[in-house]
């Protein structure tokens, strides 16, 4: 007996059968007949035909490390000059300070008895139009501070740096000197604010203006 075919039957598309040419393609799509057209693809395939990868030859490496190195050379030379400049400028802060104090100090300080010998290592630091003008006043003043009696110390001395290089500088002192006579047996605390415009000769500081300021 023959069973008439049912709907579904009739609907279903036929089954086609995979051909050589057909399974090849499954496993290698660039197995296609050239004149089939391309074949596209979401993913990339390594390998795939007029893609490149730039890779920098070994020559131009070694020439941009030693343009890196040469860079880096010539940013920490700058900077380790710089570093050293500035404590050079330090350093020859501080001697010139310290120097105007002393100085100051040596300025005040005068003894009756004593007084060439103090006087001379004034004219020692001095320089310039200072050395001058001190030299010219011993004649006049030895007189009158033997005659006096005086004597001059300093308890005190605050220095302060104005400005200053290598060579030159300014430096403001603040000092305070008990100072007796034959009149004023008790020494009397006095007061006194130099300015000193210093100035390098060989490797000594030495003050070449010396003035008194309120």
């Amino acid at each position: 007996m023959t069973m008439a075919p049912t709907r579904s039957d009739t609907e279903r598309p036929p089954r086609t059968r995979e051909t050589p040419d057909d399974a090849a393609l499954i496993a290698d799509p660039d197995a296609r007949d050239p004149g089939a057209g391309p074949v596209t693809s979401d993913t990339p395939r390594a390998g795939h035909r007029g893609v490149r990868t730039w890779r920098p030859s070994t020559r131009l490496l070694w020439a941009v490390t030693a343009l890196l190195v040469v860079a880096a050379v010539a940013v920490a030379a700058t900077a380790g000059r710089s570093a050293w400049q500035h404590q050079r400028d330090e350093d020859a802060g501080a001697a010139a300070l310290a120097a105007g104090r002393q100085i100051a100090v040596n300025f005040v300080t005068m003894n009756a008895s004593t007084f060439d010998a103090d006087t001379k290592r004034v004219l020692d630091e001095s320089t310039g139009t200072f050395a001058k003008e001190y030299a010219s006043t011993l004649a006049q003043l030895k007189p009158v501070v033997t005659a006096n009696k005086t004597v001059s110390t300093v308890e005190r001395a605050e220095a302060a740096l104005v400005s200053g290089d290598q060579d030159s500088a300014k430096v403001i002192v603040g000092v305070v000197a008990p100072t007796s006579n034959a009149s004023t047996p008790k020494p009397e605390k006095k007061t006194y604010r130099l300015r000193l415009d210093l100035v390098k000769v060989g490797d000594a500081w030495k003050v070449s203006t010396l003035d008194f300021v309120s």
